[in-house]
C-alpha cells in the first residue's frame, strides 16, 4: 500500500517495498531480539506487524500444545492487519493504475 502511494510507476513499487521493509524487519525483531531496544522503540514496535508475527511464531514454537495461548492477541492483530492491508492495497493499486493511464 505504501509503495503505491509514493511510486510514480508500477515498476517503482518493488524498490519502495524494500526501503520500508528492511527497517520494519529490524524493528520487528527479525534480526535482533526486541528486548535489546529502548522503551521508545518498543512502543513503536507494537504497531509493527513483523513484531507480532515473530512473537506469535516464537510462542507457537515454544508451546506446541497450545500455540495460540499467549499469542492470541498477536494472531488477531495480524488477521485484522492483513484484512485491512489487502483492502487498502487493492484500492491503492487501482488508483495508481488509473493515474498511470492518464499520463
Amino acid at each position: 500500500m505504501l509503495g503505491t502511494q509514493f511510486a510514480r510507476r508500477t515498476e517503482d513499487v518493488s524498490a519502495l517495498i524494500a526501503a520500508f521493509g528492511v527497517p520494519l524487519m529490524v524493528l520487528g525483531g527479525a534480526f535482533l531480539p526486541i528486548s535489546l531496544f529502548p522503551e521508545s522503540l518498543l512502543d513503536i514496535a507494537r504497531f509493527n506487524p513483523i513484531y507480532h508475527m515473530t512473537e506469535a511464531l516464537t510462542n507457537a514454537l515454544l508451546n506446541p500444545d497450545n500455540p495460540l495461548g499467549e499469542s492470541g492477541s498477536h494472531f488477531w492483530f495480524l488477521l485484522i492487519f492483513a484484512t485491512a492491508m489487502v483492502g487498502l492495497g487493492w484500492l491503492s493499486y487501482r488508483r495508481m493504475l488509473i493515474l498511470e493511464r492518464q499520463l
